[in-house]
């Protein structure tokens, strides 16, 4: 399982523990594992910290402008706990 870092702690972490949050094709910020483009990984309940850091818009390289929204789709995030775990196809 591929390693990530925590955009909130700085803390590495296996891939299927962590929610990517992306920059979607409007410009907007989506949270989705396989969304296309710039993406920060998160831990559900760092995204405080992340905000804090202003650590997601300069992931994402975010104008100051669209960073004002990141506090909604942070708290999507942290609300989506531990139901983000990878979850292999069952064959």
């Amino acid at each position: 399982m591929p390693i990530r870092t925590c955009v909130g702690c700085r803390r590495t972490d296996d891939q299927a523990s962590l929610v990517r949050v992306a920059r979607g094709a409007a410009g907007g910020v989506v949270v989705s594992r396989t969304a296309p483009g710039r993406g920060a990984w998160l831990h559900p309940g760092c995204g405080a910290a992340a905000l804090k850091r202003r650590a997601i818009p300069r992931a994402l390289r975010l104008p100051v402008s669209e960073s004002a929204a990141l506090a909604e789709v942070v708290a999507q995030v942290d609300a989506l706990g531990p139901a983000w775990a990878f979850r292999p196809p069952s064959d």
